[in-house]
């Protein structure tokens, strides 16, 4: 079989962020239900500070609205 390359680039879907650096290709491994090569992807640093940031702030507002709720 012949030797196939292929350049792949990969970006957050969410931000558009590249993430190349946080996938791992498993050419060299053969993983998942059909034995074929696929690639592992990190989830984005970017929108999972995004969404820590956003989960925090409607953390505070939640408690801001129950202390002004109870006087």
């Amino acid at each position: 079989m012949p030797d196939v390359t292929i350049e792949v680039e990969v970006y957050c879907a969410t931000c558009g962020d590249g993430l190349c650096n946080l996938t791992e290709s498993t050419y060299t491994r053969v993983r998942g239900v059909r034995g074929v090569p696929c690639f592992r992807v990190e989830a984005c640093p970017k929108c999972i500070d995004r969404a820590r940031e956003e989960g925090i702030e409607e953390g505070r507002e939640q408690a801001e609205q129950e202390a002004e709720e109870r006087g």
